[in-house]
């Protein structure tokens, strides 16, 4: 999977040459992405909830999918749609707060204190072990933003966010741009400090009583952190990144262009896993505050913010036609990875997505709009509609994708059980 000479490593994406001569070890990916403000949609007997509804109609394989899903259903045998779900200790929450839990199922309702690991970073210390990046962290807004507003959908082992990236410029330079000798640099300085903060910190830690032993443990574990990280990226330094042709990518696109700027977010999303420098990634494609991506509704001539459109209650087209833009999206970012072999099937076959929102129609924290897709070669089967009663964690699902895909594990959150009917 390499070129190898003096000194030089190059990683390659899958190649037709490769099938017969490379031992039977997949590459298992996951991708988590999230769309912002919920589905408001009209009842299950009004007249246009085929037009403007998410939730299919009918259940198992025989269900009707409404017109916002036209663009994904070539793929039908390739997703599963999922509803009922949510995190029951969220329920009564904020509506504008499901990015913070979405992919965590904490219980923040009232302290942010309780927050916990995200699914994707959970996966991403086994599946991480071997590629440049541990994750990709991606949003629109780029950095964490503030509680219960938060801009990022990852949070590490501590519950602490993660920042994200949003300049496709700038992560197609982390990705596929030269190391410069100023970061060479940096690296090597981080890594002495650390070491010296950390037995300056021990020789501390001897002399001080229970409690403030507590908080050193603490900062220590977070510098420990720091230095694994450290350690990570000075192993990987000399080692050449993948080159790519970014011809085509318009790395210059930013939120102001919505089309444009989800487009190539999803087409590096798409080149991290080919080129295996990530194999677990998230993008929360808006934030739940005001800015720059409230504005995303102006790519397909619509007046009114998301925000706005979130709180209709009587005339849903122009809502409709937004998420169905957001779906769109989404569906051609599956479909380019469903379009590239690898190994005896294609990417989407290697890579778990999932997709959706923390809320349902108008505001409400229950019955989460979600797409499952992929995965067909860690055992997940397609081409059903599941619904679930209200009193399923969704944490059950995460509870089967650690399974498949990383550590086994009885428990994720708040989770009670698994969900096998997403398993071949």
């Amino acid at each position: 999977m390499v070129l190898k000479s003096t000194g030089v490593c190059l990683a390659l994406p899958w190649l037709e040459g490769m099938a017969n001569d490379q031992p039977k070890r997949r590459r298992q990916r996951f991708f988590a992405g999230y769309f912002a403000y919920g589905v408001p949609m009209p009842s299950d007997d009004a007249a246009d909830r085929m037009e403007n509804g998410w939730f299919p109609m009918g259940e198992g394989r025989d269900y009707l999918a409404p017109n916002m899903h036209e663009s994904i259903m070539p793929l039908r045998d390739k997703i599963t749609f999922l509803s009922g779900l949510s995190h029951p200790a969220m329920r009564r929450t904020s509506a504008h707060k499901g990015a913070d839990y979405f992919l965590t199922g904490a219980d923040i309702l009232k302290t942010y204190d309780k927050q916990s690991i995200s699914i994707d970073q959970y996966l991403a210390q086994e599946l991480g072990k071997e590629t440049r990046f541990q994750s990709l962290v991606m949003s629109s807004m780029g950095g964490v933003n503030r509680p219960y507003r938060s801009s990022t959908l990852s949070f590490d082992r501590s519950g602490r966010p993660i920042p994200a990236q949003n300049k496709p410029a700038e992560i197609f330079r982390r990705m596929f741009g030269e190391v410069s000798q100023s970061e060479q640099n940096a690296l090597a300085s981080r890594g002495s400090i650390i070491d010296e903060i950390l037995n300056e910190a021990k020789d501390l830690n001897q002399h001080l009583g229970a409690n403030d032993r507590r908080k050193m443990d603490e900062y220590l574990s977070s510098v420990r952190e720091v230095e694994r990280m450290t350690e990570r990226s000075k192993r990987w330094q000399n080692t050449p990144k993948p080159d790519v042709d970014r011809d085509g990518l318009e790395l210059d696109a930013n939120p102001t262009s919505p089309q444009e700027y989800l487009t190539v977010m999803y087409d590096l999303l798409a080149l991290a896993f080919q080129t295996d420098s990530t194999r677990v990634a998230t993008f929360q494609t808006a934030c739940e505050e005001a800015g720059q991506t409230d504005r995303f509704p102006s790519a397909i001539g619509l007046a009114h913010s998301s925000h706005k459109l979130s709180h209709e209650k009587k005339n849903y087209g122009d809502v409709a036609k937004y998420i169905t833009f957001l779906n769109e999206m989404h569906a051609n970012f599956i479909k380019k990875l469903d379009s590239i072999q690898e190994d005896d099937g294609t990417l989407l076959d290697n890579t778990l997505c999932f997709y959706g929102c923390a809320t349902s129609k108008t505001h409400q924290a229950i019955n989460y709009p979600i797409i499952l897709s992929g995965g067909k070669n860690m055992g997940f089967q397609h081409g059903s509609h599941l619904h679930y009663s209200d009193n399923v964690p969704l944490s059950n699902l995460f509870v089967t994708i650690a399974n498949q895909m990383a550590s086994p594990t009885t428990q994720f959150s708040d989770s009670t059980s698994d969900i096998t009917e997403v398993l071949g």
